[in-house]
């Protein structure tokens, strides 16, 4: 978990959400950092002896036997002893009340490190810091666009996605990890469910003012615009705040693969919802100067480039990495 106070911090803080994030995003890519270097040093050691590591590797012994299945099978039941004759060390398998044949056990010395797969994970992490950093950066952007329509904007229509915070922060506070477990999984549901209504608000209300329906009565036709603007705003921090949230806590719990989904499907939401309604929200917002630099068309502009930072991760993930003696 995280190293703040909880029991200081209240699920209407708007700045939560992305304070979670960067403190998740830092310490993935700290420890991918922390990780390559360990396994990188140590394969420099292996491959070079002499040269100065930082953590260099114990030599060490292990015993290997040239034997089939049926040696493995007899092995994982028990059915096997060593036995040592004239300074040597032999197996024998015991098959019907006896054991038959010595086989030799030969001795192989391996430098104390990783393992194929331990450097295949490490290459992953690397991967993954280095996405982490760079989408970090354009939430970072997108979080401060958000801000400048956070003051007051809480309603009825928010309560799911303050509900979901506030389940998160109760299971922060819980020392049974079962109990928190279920805590976090109920509080994820609750943001994805908030996500899922307001998205819905949402495009119902740009239909609305897409179809110019605020026009059926001319008196408060100007008013009638601008609450409508002010759902659509609303809806649109909610879902940001949501999708940061969400990602924080899969990041926490270790589901790198979860939160990157919930970053994709964030940025198909603002392609797919924002992107191409940019001018209409434009003309309709008061706010709003009309300007590439406006707000709709900012953040319209505001897409994470999640795509490529999952194929460099899935990349690393598939990397072989073949070795031997």
């Amino acid at each position: 978990m995280v190293s703040y106070n909880f029991s200081d911090i209240s699920p209407y803080d708007d700045s939560l959400p992305v304070k979670l994030l960067e403190e998740a995003f830092a310490e993935r890519y700290c420890e991918s950092k922390k990780v390559t270097k360990k396994i990188w040093d140590t394969v420099l050691n292996k491959s070079f002896p002499g040269t100065p590591v930082a953590e260099p590797g114990r030599d060490n012994v292990r015993l290997v036997v040239d034997a089939g299945d049926e040696f493995l099978n007899n092995y994982k039941s028990g059915a096997v002893k060593l036995v040592q004759e004239k300074g040597r060390i032999f197996a024998q398998i015991k098959s019907n009340g006896k054991y038959g044949k010595k086989l030799p056990l030969k001795e192989e010395h391996y430098l104390d490190g990783p393992d194929a797969l331990s450097v295949q994970n490490a290459i992953y992490l690397q991967a993954l810091g280095n996405s982490l950093r760079d989408i970090a950066k354009q939430i970072e952007t997108i979080d401060a666009n958000v801000k400048e329509v956070l003051a007051g904007q809480q309603n009825d229509r928010l309560g799911l996605y303050y509900s979901g915070v506030a389940l998160y922060l109760e299971a922060s506070r819980i020392t049974d990890q079962s109990f928190r477990n279920q805590l976090i999984s109920q509080s994820i549901k609750t943001l994805s469910d908030a996500v899922f209504q307001l998205t819905l608000g949402l495009k119902s209300d740009i239909l609305y003012l897409a179809d110019k329906k605020y026009n059926s009565d001319k008196k408060r036709a100007y008013d009638l615009l601008q609450e409508k603007m002010l759902s659509v705003d609303r809806a649109f921090m909610a879902i940001h705040q949501s999708a940061l949230m969400k990602t924080s806590i899969y990041l926490q719990q270790g589901e790198v693969g979860a939160a990157m989904a919930v970053l994709e499907e964030y940025e198909r939401f603002i392609a797919g919802t924002i992107v191409k309604n940019a001018n209409m929200l434009s003309q309709c917002d008061s706010r709003d100067s009309g300007r590439e630099d406006g707000i709709w068309k900012k953040r319209a502009g505001l897409q994470l480039d999640v795509k490529n930072a999952v194929q460099r991760i899935t990349q690393a993930r598939t990397i072989l990495i073949l070795g031997g003696e």
